[in-house]
């Protein structure tokens, strides 16, 4: 199964646009306002479910996301061990990789 990403469609050509500017980007905050503020305009204009997740614009966010937090397997699953603590009130001490 495939999709088509428009990009004569105005939306989508700004959120990739924005999608390709954030790869040089640090600051976490505004990466996933703007990823978030994205996939709002793109769901409300028609890309939804498996298409909206596939979408170029999303795995490049995503893949900007994954890089930024140094994601591995190893810390994605401490990372979902940690929430399960924290979430049960318990403290946990995380490692913190700083950006170069």
């Amino acid at each position: 199964m495939t999709a088509i990403a428009k990009g004569s469609d105005e939306i989508q050509c700004k959120a990739a646009s924005d999608a390709n500017a954030v790869q040089d980007g640090v600051n976490i905050v505004a990466i996933v306002g703007s990823f978030h503020r994205h996939l709002l305009a793109l769901h409300n204009n028609g890309v939804r479910g498996d298409d909206l997740s596939n979408h170029p614009v999303a795995l490049s966010f995503t893949s900007k996301l994954n890089s930024l937090c140094r994601m591995s397997i190893v810390r994605e699953m401490n990372a979902l061990d940690f929430v399960r603590q924290i979430e049960r009130g318990e403290s946990v001490e995380y490692e913190v990789i700083p950006i170069r």
